[in-house]
């Protein structure tokens, strides 16, 4: 299977949902991009505190997404509804979902108090446990 999550600047959300995902899947082909991604760019520091706290690992550098992304993905999924139609609007496809279940938006921790990027990070764990844990 390859999943591909997509956010933003691809230093936040995207990498912590990567991260996890690959730890419960480690037999998968996971990756994350963003959408507006300054290419190279190191994870947040926030988010590798949070990351680094569950014992998962932190090592990150960001990507834009492309075609040839979107392309090997099996299933991709965003955060925000914005981001889908974003995505859609460039890179037409039929494997384009929001990560929540619920279909609400993962609030951007980007600049944020740590706390923040708390949230984030349990709001994503609820949200890849209920797709790829408990419904698989």
């Amino acid at each position: 299977m390859n999943i591909l999550f997509v956010c933003t600047g691809n230093t936040c959300r995207s990498p912590m949902a990567e991260k996890m995902l690959q730890w419960f899947k480690p037999e998968w082909d996971i990756t994350s991009a963003g959408l507006a991604a300054q290419h190279g760019s190191p994870m947040s520091m926030q988010s590798q505190l949070v990351l680094q706290e569950h014992g998962l690992p932190t090592y990150h550098l960001a990507k834009s997404l492309t075609k040839e992304l979107v392309d090997a993905a099996d299933k991709i999924f965003v955060m925000t509804e914005q981001h889908r139609r974003l995505l859609l609007d460039k890179f037409p496809n039929k494997k384009t979902e929001l990560i929540s279940p619920y279909d609400f938006d993962v609030a951007d921790p980007y600049g944020g108090s740590k706390a923040d990027y708390e949230y984030t990070f349990a709001e994503l764990e609820e949200m890849i446990a209920r797709r790829f844990l408990f419904d698989a």
